[in-house]
């Protein structure tokens, strides 16, 4: 069995998902997909996926990202995304994806945000 690339913890309600590979590419990418929808499929409607120690990703792991967005919006849930290095943060906002999730600088904040405690608008 393949060592999971990703750890999850419960906090008050919200499932923090935190991404231990730095290439979120090629053959991560099918697990990163399994384990995070995976939390979807059980449930789990507030995500904040912390990519502190992601290096690089794909557009494969970029659709995941969208996918997980799209069916948690259909399923009164939410996700947000913080940790994002200088380079993921320009390409994420250069795809004006700050409209659909917001992508915020750490898990604390993006706790606050989810459990409604801070608003923060989507860049």
């Amino acid at each position: 069995m393949a060592t999971p690339l990703t750890s999850t913890e419960l906090r008050n309600g919200i499932t923090v998902v935190r991404v231990h590979e730095k290439k979120l590419y090629q053959n991560a990418v099918p697990r990163f997909r399994e384990e995070v929808l995976g939390l979807v499929d059980r449930g789990r409607r507030l995500i904040l996926i912390d990519l502190t120690g992601v290096e690089v990703m794909n557009s494969s792991a970029l659709g995941v990202i969208i996918l997980v967005h799209d069916r948690l919006s259909k399923e009164g849930g939410r996700l947000a995304l913080c940790g994002l290095s200088p380079i993921l943060n320009e390409l994420f906002q250069r795809m004006h994806l700050g409209q659909l999730f917001p992508m915020l600088k750490g898990e604390e904040e993006g706790l606050a945000l989810l459990s409604g405690q801070k608003n923060i608008p989507a860049k």
